[in-house]
């Protein structure tokens, strides 16, 4: 469990420590100058202190000196309060002001060393138990449906890693247990930092074509065995990204366009691919190797399964054209899925 902000969340959330911005500085400032300025007048128009020095009140800037080496706990003993109201002003009044001053100080050096230190420190722990881990670069609608049908399909949320800029969209990973990581993801450092060596999958629904192919460069580069799925907006920009090393490319333009179509001449068509392309339909699509003694047998003869297609030596077979598997072939298939 992770605790970020007001919010508890049941994900490794790894958001990078941002130093405090200017106007967050200036106020801090602002804060401590005034609470100074403050106390300086209170002591000075109070009256009850003596300068051991010349036995008389002191001056403004005597005052000013008083307040910060009391606030400061140095305390020298030149200036003392000698009556009970400016003892109550030193107790009720500076008292106060020191812990709060003292807090502005350490809060602020927490968020720029302790907490990134910290943070540094659970991404590592979570970084160093991934292996053959997907990434998923982009938490929109798409990777958050990406990253929910790899759940349905028994993947591990320990070795999922989503990714994106905007900490309020891994806000919604809230619950799944994946490690969540607030960056760029078509940064070099940003993938050596989710173990980009060891991943398996890597899928870009990052929604804009440009970064998707700058990603999937930078993780082709990186990791020549890693099999990269991007999402792909526009029809002319398919080129450019199997140039930069993509595996498979969705295009949810197409596939929402024939659908649509479809659905005008068919009724049941967009409700029977959501069965096939959901784990939890009550049919699913899927796809595995040919086992050891299936193999020499009809495609037409497997039992609890419909194939589609054979992919021999990445060559699509009509399985109604082939009379026998051979070892290696890859099946893809309808079966019966989990709803009923």
């Amino acid at each position: 469990m992770a605790r970020t902000g007001r919010t508890t969340m049941a994900v490794k959330l790894y958001t990078p420590a941002r130093l405090p911005g200017l106007p967050s500085l200036l106020v801090r400032i602002g804060v401590v100058f005034a609470l100074l300025a403050a106390s300086t007048l209170i002591v000075y128009f109070e009256g009850g202190l003596v300068d051991s020095h010349t036995g008389r009140h002191p001056e403004l800037l005597d005052c000013v000196y008083f307040v910060l080496i009391t606030i400061t706990t140095v305390g020298y003993g030149d200036i003392v309060p000698v009556d009970t109201p400016s003892r109550l002003v030193d107790a009720l009044v500076l008292t106060p002001i020191r812990f709060i001053v003292l807090l502005i100080f350490v809060g602020t050096a927490y968020q720029l060393s302790i907490k990134q230190f910290q943070e540094e420190q659970r991404m590592k722990r979570a970084v160093s138990k991934l292996n053959d881990h997907t990434i998923v670069c982009g938490y929109g609608t798409t990777g958050q449906a990406a990253v929910r049908e790899l759940l349905l399909h028994g993947t591990r949320p320990d070795q999922i890693v989503v990714v994106d800029v905007d900490e309020n969209a891994l806000r919604a990973t809230s619950g799944l247990e994946v490690v969540a990581i607030q960056a760029d993801a078509a940064q070099e450092s940003t993938l050596n930092a989710m173990a980009i060596q060891r991943a398996a999958h890597v899928l870009i629904c990052t929604g804009r074509d440009d970064t998707a192919v700058l990603t999937a460069l930078t993780v082709q580069a990186l990791n020549p065995d890693c099999r990269i799925v991007a999402m792909c907006r526009q029809q002319e920009n398919v080129k450019l990204l199997q140039r930069s090393g993509v595996h498979s490319i969705i295009s949810p333009a197409l596939a929402g366009g024939t659908l649509i179509a479809a659905a005008t001449r068919q009724d049941h068509i967009v409700d029977t691919m959501k069965d096939l392309l959901s784990v939890g339909g009550a049919i699913r699509l899927d796809e595995r190797v040919v086992r050891a003694d299936e193999v020499g047998t009809s495609p037409r003869a497997l039992k609890g399964i419909t194939v589609l297609r054979v992919y021999r030596n990445d060559r699509a077979l009509d399985p109604a054209r082939l009379d026998t598997l051979a070892q290696g072939d890859i099946l893809v298939f309808v079966a019966p899925g989990n709803r009923t």
